[in-house]
């Protein structure tokens, strides 16, 4: 998501897919997101840093997988059958992001939405529902890093 499409999205609003982690809500904009998965088998890389936990055979594609909690050093956790991995698609290639829990997928209106005032960061907006604040995220800088 470029500095252009997050302020699109905060001018026009879309839709979210929130996920949990450490009993926080973060999304990605639904056009980010090519699929959710069970957690496949990942094999290691070696020499990699802590938060890639390897590869994984996506649709006959080798696929990168990064442990979100890892990344942005949160605590490390148990995954379980609830647990998944969301398929990002981000300049034509694809990545894999482990994830607590997938929560829903929210319509979020232009008032709802707030900009980062953080350039810059993995963060690019605030949304604010009735029920949850989502921290939303821009999946090229969190690939990136």
């Amino acid at each position: 998501m470029t500095d252009d499409e997050t302020t699109g999205f905060a001018e026009k609003g879309g839709q979210v897919l929130s996920f949990i982690a450490d009993g926080k809500f973060y999304g990605f904009d639904i056009l980010s997101v090519s699929d959710i998965i069970e957690i496949p088998e990942i094999t290691p890389i070696p020499k990699t840093p802590e938060h890639i936990l390897g590869i994984m055979n996506h649709r006959g594609k080798a696929v990168p997988v990064m442990d979100f909690r890892l990344r942005l050093g949160l605590p490390k956790w148990e995954y379980d059958d609830r647990s998944c991995v969301i398929v990002l698609e981000i300049n034509g290639m694809q990545y894999g992001l482990l994830a607590d829990r997938v929560s829903d997928v929210e319509n979020c209106l232009p008032e709802q939405i707030a900009l980062s005032p953080a350039e810059n960061s993995v963060v690019s907006c605030f949304i604010s529902t009735p029920k949850k604040r989502i921290s939303l995220l821009n999946p090229e800088r969190l690939i990136r890093g």
